[in-house]
């Protein structure tokens, strides 16, 4: 028998050091790299979802914002006054209506609209329903739930009507949507092949689940009670195993857009490829070299999988926006508003109302400029002959609006920018410099200045102006946040978008210097700098002019 003090054979001693030296940390780096795969996966999990929901949400904002928009009209129509002022018990009279209705209103409508009902206080009532159960009588604009219309899933929107003599409640329009745009809005996958899509109403019912079998059951209180904030995710327990929930509440519509996924089938291909690794560890026992590098080129595939995911996730994201632009400029239809504002304009010429006809025109000249490619080149001129139209129409609302111009004749030409650049600076001034102080719109000045480097286009009013430190923080984040968050979707670090936007168009086309700069802002008005670029060779001209 050895004794306890003998030294110990080389041949052990050679095992016991590759022990110690290959097991050891072997295992550790096992444990580690587990640990911050799982972390990492759900991280980008988390964030992938994160995109499909906050697109989702924004979409299902601008749909129901452009149906609260095109019925916002209809209480003051006159078929539907007519119709709520109405004796319900005069019949001959609410066949006419009902008729006149059904021929001149009805077929007007927007296309997803399934079915229309109008509601009198009297009691008088066109379409299906006769009364309005759950609509609050401060609510003019409500999104229900969803419900079956003829056996046709549909969401169902109300609006009230207000008599235009009284300004009292009269009556109540009920229009219900069929659900297939908003399936064509909800219909992402987030993340694994069991994951679903969740939109539930303020209510608590769910009106979307890529489960069908779920519309129209109310959401679990268990999750109703961890979502109390406008976004957030947490992970919940069922018969199915652990979910991770991540949601979104859209604060225009009130909707929670939910993603759900399954934690077992987001981390399943983590649990196998532990596996792997401890083979591979028990192999690096008896073949530690070769296998050390065969583990490496395994990690360096990982990672090249990552990347090529990651930047197929960016393509996607961006043909989705460029789709969206695509989709709300085909809306329009320029041929039938040019029409229409030529017949206008002749009525006005016909009757002698001049105003009126210039109005038209100018309306008619800015159609034509605002529905052409928003990232087109124009010039300074161009720009600035729409700002002109703009502001002449302004004129014939304020009659106090005092608007000077001055620009160099020979920069006009030789200056270039994106359409619609200016626009929303000079609209700022008329709602934050004046209207928002109840201040009637007065002076408002534009005038430009040559540089080396580029063009300065100088906004000034003589309104009220933002606070001092809010000034900064403008100018700060016009200068320090880089195009990397400016192309995140939906990214804006301020609550007012129209500045950051026009930054951003500019800073991300042109690069630095071109942008917004706040020269100053207080009592007695804001000033903007607009820097734009030159076109090519204007440059090293306006340097020897300057030199000269």
């Amino acid at each position: 028998m050895k004794r306890l003090g003998q030294p110990l054979s080389i041949k052990k001693k050679l095992l016991l050091s590759f022990l110690i030296l290959f097991c050891a940390p072997l295992l550790c780096f096992c444990l580690i790299w587990y640990a911050k795969s799982a972390q990492t996966i759900e991280k980008n999990v988390i964030y992938y979802n994160e995109q499909i929901i906050e697109r989702v949400s924004t979409q299902l904002d601008e749909y129901f914002t452009s149906i609260k928009a095109d019925s916002q009209s209809l209480p003051g129509h006159p078929l539907v006054q007519q119709f709520i002022k109405a004796d319900p018990k005069n019949t001959y009279e609410m066949y006419i209506l009902k008729g006149r209705i059904s021929k001149e209103l009805v077929p007007n409508l927007r296309k997803d609209i399934y079915s229309f009902n109008l509601i009198s206080n009297k009691g008088a009532y066109y379409g299906e329903l006769k009364a309005v159960p759950g609509v609050e009588s401060d609510t003019n604009f409500k999104i229900h739930g969803i419900s079956e219309w003829n056996g046709v899933p549909v969401i169902t929107v109300s609006r009230k009507v207000f008599d235009n003599e009284t300004y009292q409640p009269a009556g109540t329009i009920v229009m219900s949507l069929s659900l297939q745009q908003m399936l064509k809005i909800a219909d992402m996958k987030p993340y694994g092949e069991n994951g679903s899509i969740l939109i539930v109403n303020e209510a608590g019912q769910i009106i979307y689940h890529t489960d069908r079998k779920q519309w129209g059951k109310p959401l679990p209180e268990s999750w109703s009670r961890k979502m109390d904030s406008a976004n957030g995710h947490f992970t919940v327990k069922s018969d199915e195993g652990a979910k991770n929930v991540l949601y979104h509440v859209s604060p225009v519509t009130g909707f929670k857009i939910i993603s759900e996924t399954s934690r077992s089938e987001m981390l399943g291909g983590l649990f196998q490829l532990q596996l792997l690794t401890l083979l591979i560890g028990s192999l690096i026992l008896i073949l530690a070299f070769l296998l050390f590098y065969r583990m490496f080129r395994e990690i360096k595939k990982l990672l090249e999988e990552v990347h090529t995911t990651k930047m197929r996730e960016k393509e996607l994201e961006l043909r989705n926006r460029e789709a969206l632009v695509s989709a709300m400029q085909s809306q329009i239809n320029p041929h039938f508003l040019y029409n229409t504002l030529e017949i206008i304009n002749s009525y006005a010429i016909m009757s002698n109302i001049m105003p009126i006809s210039k109005m038209t025109v100018n309306l008619s000249n800015m159609f034509r400029y605002s529905i052409s490619n928003p990232d087109q080149v124009v010039s300074l001129r161009m720009e600035l002959t729409y700002i002109q139209h703009f502001i002449e129409i302004q004129e014939e609302r304020f009659d106090d609006l005092v608007f000077e111009m001055d620009i160099e004749e020979e920069m006009l030409d030789k200056v270039y920018l994106f359409r619609l650049i200016i626009q929303p600076l000079v609209e700022n001034v008329f709602k934050h410099a004046y209207e928002e102080h109840g201040l009637p719109p007065g002076r408002i000045m534009i005038t430009g200045s040559a540089q080396t480097d580029y063009y300065s286009i100088y906004i000034r009013d003589e309104g009220r102006g933002m606070p001092e430190d809010t000034m900064n923080q403008y100018n700060q984040a016009f200068t320090k946040i880089s195009s990397d968050r400016m192309l995140r979707v939906g990214y804006t670090p301020f609550p007012s978008i129209g500045l950051w936007n026009v930054h951003t168009r500019l800073r991300l086309a042109f690069g630095h210097p071109y942008g917004l700069e706040i020269s100053r802002s207080g009592e007695q008005g804001t000033e903007i700098q607009l820097k734009l670029p030159y076109l090519r060779g204007v440059v090293n001209d306006v340097h020897r002019t300057d030199c000269g």
